[in-house]
């Protein structure tokens, strides 16, 4: 009875996923917003994703223990656990698809993740089939369906943050190992035009998460002046010469509680002076080419910032570097993707191993270090003269709730290059921060709560 009982239901999950498979190959998302109710009900889609993740992850570790111990709890543990995740998976998928469907998304990304989730329903389905099977082979199943998982979820991972969200902060020489590049979106316009400068930047900062080539919600694309001027599935958002009739202008203007206001999904609304600079663009006629000085009320470009001073190259030392991160239980992580920008020395994961010997120990590489974050960590005044005498590109120091003295912040006020200070709730004296005050590269000086 309860091997007849066991068939139906996999019999039942295997018509599910069939009938998914049907709807993401012949009813996929068409970039076109459907019902009110799909489209609420689709976005439960991410709530329920996370517990089939969780679930094959514990149906893995079980399996595993089970297989190395012999325990027959274990493993039947494994198997129970197992089937609610099959179950998760076919619930998440079905949703997924409804989401995608109703909400006006479109793209390879959008099909790639959809795909996904359809193959991982399919394959968890297998795994539950292959229990009664060779264990050893079913567990080789579980682990490329856990494998299939993480590239379903990177897919969504994309979908949510945007193409490059998991490479755009990998370390530069990982970065290099595997090749990758974090990308950009081309423009298709010369880079020294109105557009260029003033426009495109908007568009990137706020609205290619969903309008860009691997995503476009509405089938609208804003990643060049050709797609921002060809408009979606509803026709041109932007009217030349008329910001107030154009139906991109008036989405980013409308109430942030608007169901139809942009940016969607939460987040980040354009800035007063973005919505200025495309309301002025708009009226002038839209073009690639427009003169700056004749749009009244411009905001003013910020500033840029000054250029990062350039060091040594630390790549050479990669090795030296690893090695103290290893002994010294310490991270050195690039500043920017350019390694004549230096280091940043990181020790929140573990405050209390950094100590004035810490510092010390980094003389090999203390040149490459242009940040140094020392918040709450055990150095002293001794720890300071070692950061004078060897941090001498150091730029950013935080000494925040540690024991350093008057005497320590003598020893740093000959840091030549010195721009931010943090010396909260230390024990300095006005009398020792005279001369930090009329450092010329000091911009920033924080002393709350010191003496």
């Amino acid at each position: 009875m309860a091997s007849h009982a066991r068939s139906l239901l996999l019999g039942i999950a295997a018509l599910s996923i069939l009938a998914l498979i049907g709807m993401v190959g012949f009813v996929p998302p068409d970039g076109r917003e459907h019902a009110e109710l799909a489209q609420f009900l689709g976005r439960f889609h991410l709530l329920i994703i996370h517990f089939p993740i969780a679930l094959l992850l514990l149906a893995l570790l079980l399996a595993l223990a089970a297989l190395a111990t012999g325990r027959a709890a274990l493993r039947q543990s494994g198997d129970f656990v197992l089937v609610l995740a099959t179950a998760g998976t076919i619930t998440a998928a079905w949703f997924g698809w409804l989401l995608a469907w109703s909400g006006g998304y479109a793209g390879p990304l959008v099909r790639n993740h959809m795909w996904g989730g359809a193959a991982l329903a399919a394959a968890s389905l297998i795994c539950c089939w292959s229990l009664s099977w060779n264990r050893r082979f079913s567990l080789m199943l579980l682990l490329a369906t856990v494998g299939l998982m993480a590239w379903t979820s990177h897919q969504g991972g994309k979908l949510t943050h945007g193409s490059n969200f998991l490479i755009e902060r990998m370390p530069i020489p990982m970065r290099s190992l595997l090749r990758v590049s974090a990308g950009d979106e081309s423009i298709g316009v010369d880079p020294a035009s109105f557009y260029a400068v003033r426009v495109h930047p908007i568009f990137a900062d706020k609205c290619l998460s969903c309008h860009s080539s691997d995503k476009h919600k509405g089938e609208l694309r804003l990643d060049s002046y050709q797609n921002v001027m060809r408009g979606g599935k509803d026709g041109k958002v932007i009217k030349p010469g008329d910001a107030h009739k154009s139906e991109l202008f008036r989405r980013i203007t409308l109430p942030s509680d608007n169901k139809y206001f942009m940016p969607a999904e939460g987040k980040p609304p354009l800035t007063a002076d973005q919505i200025k600079v495309l309301e002025l663009w708009i009226n002038a006629g839209a073009r690639i080419e427009v003169d700056a000085k004749s749009l009244a009320g411009l905001p003013g470009l910020r500033p840029a910032s000054a250029p990062e001073p350039k060091i040594a190259d630390y790549r050479p030392q990669w090795k030296t570097i690893a090695a103290l991160e290893t002994s010294l239980g310490i991270r050195l992580v690039p500043r920017s993707q350019d390694p004549t920008t230096g280091l940043i020395l990181r020790t929140v994961n573990s405050p209390d191993s950094c100590t004035d010997d810490t510092l010390a120990k980094l003389a090999p590489v203390a040149n490459f270090i242009v940040d140094a974050e020392l918040a709450r960590t055990k150095v002293t005044d001794k720890g300071m003269t070692v950061l004078a005498k060897n941090f001498t590109n150091l730029r950013f120091l935080d000494l925040s709730y540690t024991g350093v003295t008057s005497a320590g912040v003598n020893e740093i006020a000959r840091l030549d290059k010195l721009e931010s200070l943090n010396l909260t709730d230390t024990k300095v004296d006005a009398n020792s921060t005279a001369e930090l005050r009329s450092k010329p590269s000091l911009k920033k000086l924080y002393l709350f709560e010191s003496h």
